[in-house]
């Protein structure tokens, strides 16, 4: 039949043949040791079992792999089972915890009890695939939520009892049951496990006669809910179809977080049955932390999905609407999720905290539930931690991230944020060229700021001492938005720069490069008044000048410097030659500030042959004054400004 699994085509054939469903499994070649059926043909069949099943039942090799999970094509379109074993039982525990898959079946009683066809009248309708996905609660075809239990003895319909091993079927000695039959086990001998009536024998295909579940909205919002899952389900991931890869992990996650924060997510619910039906399932884990206290055994998990169909209704719909909201912006997805996360990681214990964020799911998700701290992704948790993810979505890279913001970019977005500053000086402005660089990267690349201080080459001290400053700064004036607003202004004129430059590149390509002797003289050609003293202009302080220009750096962390500094020796001459320098070229004449004029010409060439010599150490053309001179003076005042 459309759709059947493979229990229940098996329930049908030792219905039919009047034999056990294990006796049918031995005349399939789907038994093994002691003619168990393993809970894994579930999932999908090896190939000897695959041709065994075929030739006995006269299959295709298609047609018996399609009573299976993966041989649907359920298992690649719902994610959470692409990974999922079923040979132990502690891989059926964790395929539960996962959302993967229940053995244990929802049914619709109307769909089992058949189309009224010969064969249907006899031997009822198909046990479907979808019923084993936790994500499946309703039936859209009859418009009515799944039964879960026998409404005769109150049971799961194929779970077995905690001393029985989970296998496909339970109860798969016992002949002369109706697919539709309950097989839960009666007290009784155990010495005859073959006979029908040491089985409950519950008809599942008759709709027990009770008061309706949930009010006409509240069935409109499960199946409108459930008819979104199935378009997931049954939408191919292939030739233009449009399927999201991330939905069903985020429904699960977003489903976690409002069933272990309960009841802090009471206003997403919107329907007062909702929140019983949600009460009655997560009260018992709201209660753990209270309840664990001296015990030294672990309480149950809190993560598998409700058994009960309506339980888990309530829980998915409220899941699926706020993940509509995924479209809407970060912000107003940030505002719905983020006090959930709060709730719920402050409930769990810190191993659940942590399994938490270890979960897959989508960008956008993490981006909602990334704990922030002064404004930056917050340090800890695991190292892969799907939490630590971009903070939005950006076209440009953290390759394209300077260390220290360009002077051009901030003077042409900063006019607010300055105007709320009492007296900015150009060190504190330093500071915020910095932070606002270690906030790009993370919109970028994600991580906290120490990890994206590492990528950008910035020491941590000087990263730390950056984001004290910015918190001086702005905290008394609630600028934070200002500043923030002044970021993302940057980051959509580097989503929209069609030639964004690589400055990761040119950090690569000039760690091992410095001024030649060849070089400075021609640089320094004619310029009579630089020698002498100690802390003279020198190369040392021209290649930390020109480096700081072409890599958009600070020229206190080239490597010039830096190698110094690891080899122990004073770095104080270096640096005071290049404020000599700089402190010339404020008053825009003399020789000194004539060498910074080229020095920034000869940065111009060296950085165009970085970007033309990606990945390779660059190869630095001759320089004559001659070429270069005489600069024209928004290039003399660009140059100062950037080296400041």
């Amino acid at each position: 039949m459309p759709e059947e699994s493979l229990p229940g085509f098996l329930l049908r054939l030792a219905c039919r043949l009047e034999r056990s469903p294990a006796r049918i499994g031995e005349l399939c070649g789907l038994s093994t040791m002691h003619r168990r059926l393993p809970a894994g043909y579930l999932l999908t069949l090896p190939p000897h079992a695959v041709g065994a099943l075929a030739g006995a039942a006269r299959l295709s090799s298609a047609e018996a792999q399609g009573l299976t999970l993966a041989g649907s094509g359920l298992a690649s379109t719902y994610s959470p089972l692409r990974t999922t074993r079923l040979d132990q039982s502690r891989n059926h525990a964790a395929a539960r915890r996962r959302w993967a898959v229940d053995l244990s079946s929802r049914f619709c009683p109307q769909c089992l009890a058949g189309d009224g066809s010969p064969v249907q009248d006899a031997l009822g309708g198909a046990w479907k695939l979808r019923w084993h996905l936790p994500v499946v609660f309703a039936c859209t075809k009859h418009s009515t939520l799944l039964s879960s239990t026998c409404p005769q003895c109150g049971n799961l319909a194929n779970r077995p009892p905690r001393t029985e091993r989970p296998g496909l079927l339970m109860q798969r000695a016992a002949v002369g049951l109706h697919p539709a039959q309950c097989r839960q086990p009666l007290g009784g001998p155990r010495s005859a496990p073959t006979e029908s009536h040491h089985c409950c024998g519950g008809r599942l295909d008759q709709s027990a006669s009770k008061k309706p579940l949930l009010t006409s909205g509240d069935l409109d919002r499960v199946l409108a809910a459930q008819l979104h899952i199935e378009r997931e389900l049954f939408t191919a991931p292939a030739q233009g179809a449009e399927n999201d890869p991330y939905f069903f992990l985020d429904l699960i996650a977003v489903a976690q977080l409002i069933k272990c924060s309960w009841p802090s997510g009471v206003s997403l619910v919107g329907s007062a049955r909702f929140c019983e039906l949600i009460d009655s399932h997560a009260i018992a884990i709201t209660r753990q932390p209270e309840q664990a206290r001296g015990r030294d055994y672990p309480l149950s998990n809190p993560w598998p999905a409700p058994d009960d169909a309506a339980q888990c209704a309530a829980l998915l719909v409220t899941a699926v609407e706020t993940l509509s909201l995924r479209h809407e912006g970060d912000a107003e997805f940030r505002d719905r999720v983020h006090p959930l996360a709060r709730a719920a990681f402050e409930r769990l214990t810190p191993n659940q905290a942590a399994s938490f964020r270890r979960m897959d799911f989508s960008p956008a998700l993490a981006r909602a539930l990334a704990r922030k701290f002064n404004g930056f992704h917050r340090a800890g948790g695991h190292p892969g931690s799907n939490l630590r993810t971009p903070s939005r979505e950006c076209l440009f890279a953290i390759e394209h991230v300077p260390a220290l913001l360009p002077t051009a970019w901030w003077d042409l977005h900063s006019t607010a944020l300055r105007g709320r500053m009492a007296s900015p000086t150009n060190w504190n402005i330093r500071h915020l060229r910095r932070a606002a660089a270690l906030k790009l990267a993370e919109m970028a690349a994600g991580g906290t700021w120490s990890e994206c201080a590492e990528a950008l080459g910035i020491p941590w001290a000087t990263a730390q001492q950056s984001l004290r400053v910015l918190k001086r700064i702005l905290e008394p004036t609630q600028s934070r938005p200002e500043f923030d607003r002044l970021v993302e202004l940057i980051a959509r004129n580097l989503d929209s720069d069609p030639q964004r430059i690589d400055y990761a590149n040119r950090r690569r390509s000039l760690l091992p490069w410095s001024l030649s002797k060849e070089a400075w003289s021609e640089v320094s050609h004619g310029l009579k008044t630089l020698g002498g003293a100690r802390t003279s202009p020198s190369p040392a302080a021209a290649t930390a000048l020109v480096w700081a220009q072409v890599t958009q750096g600070d020229y206190l962390h080239s490597p010039v410097l830096r190698d110094l500094r690891s080899s122990g020796r004073d770095t104080q001459h270096v640096v005071a030659s290049v404020n000599q320098i700089l402190r010339a070229a404020c008053h825009r004449k003399g020789e000194k500030a004539l060498l910074l004029d080229r020095l920034g010409c000869y940065a111009s060439r060296l950085a165009h042959v970085c970007d033309q010599t990606r990945g390779s150490r660059p190869m630095t053309d001759e320089f004559t004054t001659e070429q270069h001179l005489p600069v024209r003076e928004n290039e003399r005042a660009r140059w100062r400004r950037e080296v400041r």
